[in-house]
């Protein structure tokens, strides 16, 4: 059996995407449950700054391809490139996060080497002799357990915020090895003339460290801005339930669970939101969730570290002024 799981470390802009950090976090873990080498591969063009960042981070063994022809994303290049250092290194995993990049080019990628993909996994299960992922389906009702068959190597992608950035573990011998792929003047007839940044929110949930989610509970437009309050107070990340976004009391970016993001910030904190299970799909991996609700027998208690009982209009005034006293001292 192959001894080696590879992570791809996306970037954009210079950065990496922190689903590559929840990536290499879980890939880590991965190999030293199954006595495997984890090595990270990045593609690109000048990521000499990159391949520092992630050597001095987590220390793993890293592959670089780097290439003028690299500098933009293709599926082509990325396919071709990829291809050739699956069947170099024949890896028993290929890990990548679930972004709209690795939705475009893991199909396509798949079919060149003749294996299967398991797409946007939120957990794993290992008995000392199988390995399974999990997927949830049916928005999130159900979750799916999906085996590997055939040989190897299996190509899998995490949905984004199901694994912890934080649980990166450093090591301590890192090595760099530079791979020369060559690129067919067929696979290169595509180009890039203009990169569109989609619009975002004033903060984007995935990065937030911490946030603040409102739900039902709130029972309007008007009183949710308790919630706005509060978070501005903590710099936090502003969430909701479905019930929130469904109403319009703030726009579909902001809704967290199954059919809206999923997200681990180091403080989550849940106001006025019972708890129900297509939310808790979207942010029971957060570091520390601190609930708050009226009812004492509410769902989201189950799975808080701290639950405050009692009204939100009470308790979420006394935190925002807490908070600003805080940052003001």
């Amino acid at each position: 059996m192959p001894d080696k799981i590879l992570v791809l470390a996306e970037h954009r802009s210079g950065k990496l995407k922190n689903i590559s950090w929840e990536a290499i976090g879980f890939g880590q873990k991965l190999a030293a449950q199954l006595g495997k080498e984890m090595n990270v591969v990045l593609i690109g063009a000048e990521i000499e700054s990159l391949a520092d960042e992630i050597s001095n981070k987590c220390g793993q063994t890293l592959l670089t391809i780097s290439s003028e022809h690299c500098a933009d994303y293709t599926p082509e290049t990325h396919c071709e490139v990829l291809s050739a250092v699956a069947r170099q290194e024949a890896p028993f995993l290929f890990l990548m996060g679930h972004t709209y990049q690795v939705i475009d080019f893991a199909p396509k990628l798949a079919a060149m080497l003749g294996r299967g993909f398991v797409p946007n996994c939120v957990d794993y299960q290992w008995d000392g002799s199988r390995l399974t992922f999990v997927r949830q389906v049916f928005n999130g009702k159900l979750n799916l357990q999906v085996g590997l068959k055939g040989d190897p190597p299996y190509l899998v992608s995490l949905q984004q915020g199901a694994f912890n950035s934080y649980e990166v573990q450093i090591k301590s011998s890192p090595r760099v090895v530079a791979l020369d792929v060559p690129l067919p003047a067929e696979i290169l007839r595509r180009k890039v003339l203009e990169v569109i940044e989609a619009a975002q929110g004033k903060i984007d949930l995935s990065q937030a460290d911490i946030i603040v989610a409102g739900g039902r509970g709130l029972a309007n437009k008007e009183k949710f801005q308790i919630i706005l309050d509060l978070a501005e107070a903590l710099g936090a990340g502003v969430g909701a339930s479905r019930p929130v976004t469904d109403g319009g009391w703030l726009p579909k970016e902001h809704q967290i669970g199954s059919s809206g993001q999923t997200v681990t910030p180091k403080l989550y904190i849940a106001c006025g939101i019972s708890g129900a299970i297509q939310h808790l799909v979207g942010m029971s991996n957060s570091g520390c969730i601190v609930a708050i609700n009226k009812d004492p027998n509410a769902p989201i208690f189950s799975i808080a570290d701290y639950g405050i009982v009692g009204d939100v209009f009470k308790v979420v005034p006394v935190l925002t002024q807490l908070a600003r006293e805080m940052r003001k001292g």
